[in-house]
Formats: C-alpha cells, structure tokens, sequence
C-alpha cells in the first residue's frame, strides 16, 4: 500500500535520535510526532495538525498500522517521553 516515495520522506522524519527527546519542548515531540504520521501517510486527526501539514502527501490511512515496525517503535519512544513530561497533547 506504500507509495515508493513514502519511505524515503518517513525516513528523514526519523532523523531525530531518540536520545534527544527528552531534551526536547512538547510542542517539538508533538510537531515530530504529527510528521512521521504525515510523511507516513497516516490521516492527522486534528485541525492543528492538519495545518501544520497541509503540503504533505494525501493520507491513505487513519490507521498507525500502515508504518513500518521502526517508525512505530519510534513513535512509541517519543510518546513515552512525552507522557513522563506530562506534555497536555498526548
């Protein structure tokens, strides 16, 4: 169902290390957050987050399960960093 392009732009917006999260503002891990969905392909769910990637590729999916394994895993750090920081968008 991945496009051929969709990998190469997912990748870049993993380009974060994960070790840096924690050093990051919550408005940057929900900004990285809503990218890797949208370079992914996967439909943002809020207005903001919407906006914020209104030049992205039409999404296929509303569904993370469309991500490759390491992408959702990447996710799942970046929540978990988020949660410990009590950030209010996740």
């Amino acid at each position: 169902m991945f496009l051929f392009s969709a990998p190469l732009a997912l990748a870049q917006s993993l380009s974060i290390n994960p070790a840096n999260f924690r050093g990051m503002p919550c408005q940057q891990l929900w900004y990285v957050e809503q990218e890797v969905l949208a370079e992914g392909r996967v439909c943002l769910k809020t207005v903001r987050a919407q906006r914020a990637f209104s030049r992205a590729e039409r999404c296929i999916s509303s569904s993370e399960s469309i991500l490759p394994e390491k992408a959702r895993d990447y996710l799942g750090e970046l929540r978990n960093v988020a949660k410990d920081k009590r950030c209010p968008e996740f």
